[in-house]
């Protein structure tokens, strides 16, 4: 019994946290009885009955597309476990088998609720899309999850809110299964005097969101913007711990995206100090959100010293310590502060800033870049490259170090200026003329 009532009290957090739209991290699997393959099969084939159910029916496109991807998500990891692999992923088949048919067994009752009526997900926003594609960096089945405002409307551009998940299910079918199983009653739906459109990324699991778990945050909002639109002055980013670590490391890499970004139980490990980029971040508001008794080896330091530092560089930043909270979960009234705090800022281009390029993928920023084929993701030798932008009304001045050829936007999807412009490189004037929308490329 008690076992029985730990897995709903976990199940009960990570709805409770996917309502929110924050990540789920650090939570066992839930309790699940050992099946057969045969049994296993059995369930797929109910499952699929659900979809094609639903298919036969008309449908909006967007929920047809939310039941496809299930539908190959489920095909796929059952496909795996055919294979009757004795061991992959450090873990036994007969753990492989149980969580598979857990998570897709909570899911298909699901579906005999609410899960089942596409105005949960397109009216309501009580329940989130699964969206699944073929990644663009091997072809391999990626996903993510959305939640839509509620009464969203196609045609208005909503704030994006990205939440990236920690170290937690590296079965795919995991979190899906939180969002979408059984519930005694849809939440009540509540007004929002400014809606947004709530991002999850899988991030292809536990991979840190480095490399290509980076790249999947950047394919799911590519694919977001095919059928959703963002303004694109109001996108924030956070994490919870690995969550976290990706947060500060990817703002630092991307820091004219985003209009505020936070860390909660984070760290700068994936991108510390040391490595000299905090100046490319520096202007990016920054919320970091950690409990006092969190036990994870520098969660605490770290989050101090980030916030020092960005205070020191002038940055806007706070820091919220919460007495009594370990490392997870922590309380929903610091989500919701943390919420509150990020989305005051709007995404504004400094008149001064530095861009540092360590990684080929992330040549510049605000439509200054290295001029380069190579996109390909490369570390780069140091001394990296760097620029220096300081733009005074009309003129915009450009100093560089270890660059060639430097491509510079001076329209909206650049340094948004207007009118006519002088710009200067390395003390030599370049270009006088109207803010042009193309980018122009120097030798520098």
């Amino acid at each position: 019994m008690d076992t029985i009532r730990s897995a709903m009290t976990r199940r009960s957090l990570l709805l409770r946290a996917l309502a929110l739209g924050v990540c789920v991290t650090g939570v066992p699997n839930m309790a699940f009885a050992q099946q057969s393959l045969e049994e296993t099969e059995k369930l797929l084939n109910k499952f699929e009955g659900q979809i094609e159910r639903l298919l036969a029916k008309p449908q909006p496109p967007l929920f047809q597309r939310h039941l496809r991807s299930l539908r190959a998500m489920a095909r796929s990891q059952y496909a795996v476990l055919t294979l009757q692999q004795s061991s992959y992923l450090r873990r036994p088949f007969a753990e492989h088998l149980k969580e598979y048919h857990g998570y897709l067994e909570t899911i298909s009752k699901g579906f005999e609720g609410d899960a089942a009526d596409p105005d949960a997900y397109l009216k309501h926003g009580s329940r989130p899309l699964i969206l699944a594609r073929a990644s663009d960096i091997d072809g391999t089945l990626q996903y993510y999850m959305v939640n839509l405002p509620p009464d969203w409307d196609p045609q208005k551009a909503y704030p994006l809110f990205v939440v990236l998940h920690g170290t937690g299910p590296d079965h795919p079918m995991g979190y899906p299964s939180y969002g979408l199983g059984p519930r005694d009653a849809a939440p009540e739906k509540k007004g929002d005097a400014d809606p947004m459109i709530r991002l999850t990324p899988w991030g292809r699991g536990n991979r840190g969101w480095r490399n290509d778990g980076e790249r999947d945050l950047f394919e799911a909002i590519a694919d977001l913007r095919t059928f959703a639109q963002l303004d694109p002055d109001r996108w924030y980013l956070t994490g919870h711990s690995a969550g976290g670590d990706g947060a500060w490391a990817i703002v630092t890499r991307t820091p004219d995206l985003w209009a505020a970004a936070g860390m909660q139980s984070g760290s700068m490990i994936s991108c510390p100090p040391s490595l000299g980029l905090l100046a490319n971040m520096q202007y990016v508001p920054f919320h970091i959100l950690i409990g006092e008794k969190d036990n994870l080896p520098n969660r605490i330091p770290d989050s101090k010293e980030a916030h020092r530092l960005l205070k020191e560089a002038g940055g806007e930043t706070r820091l919220l310590l919460l007495p009594d909270v370990g490392h997870y979960p922590l309380p929903e009234s610091a989500y919701r502060e943390e919420e509150t705090w990020m989305r005051k800022y709007v995404r504004k281009r400094p008149d001064r800033f530095s861009f540092t390029i360590d990684q080929s993928n992330h040549p510049g920023v605000w439509g200054v870049r290295i001029a380069s084929r190579n996109r390909g993701g490369r570390v780069l030798m140091a001394p990296w490259p760097r620029f220096d932008v300081t733009i005074q009304g009309a003129d915009v001045a450009i100093t560089t170090r270890g660059i060639e050829r430097l491509s510079v936007n001076l329209g909206d999807n650049g340094l948004r200026m207007r009118g006519k412009v002088k710009l200067t490189i390395n003390g030599k004037v370049v270009y006088e003329g109207d803010a042009r929308s193309e980018a122009m490329t120097f030798d520098v």
